[in-house]
């Protein structure tokens, strides 16, 4: 039996760094999205076309 490709290890492990760094990215993005939202007033908020009720159901479609 042969021991695997060093290369292939490699693959795997920099795909999986790239995969935690994504999800950290896009971490950090919702967090950053969610404060900017949460501190608009509601004028701002009718200015974008959408409702304070709605900013909690935005967030979390666009984290799916």
């Amino acid at each position: 039996m042969t021991a695997p490709k060093p290369t292939s290890f490699h693959q795997r492990l920099m795909h999986a760094l790239r995969g935690w760094r994504r999800r950290v990215v896009t971490g950090r993005r919702a967090r950053a999205d969610r404060r900017h939202l949460c501190g608009m007033n509601d004028h701002e908020l009718r200015d974008l076309g959408i409702g304070r009720s709605e900013v909690p159901e935005l967030l979390d479609r666009h984290r799916h």
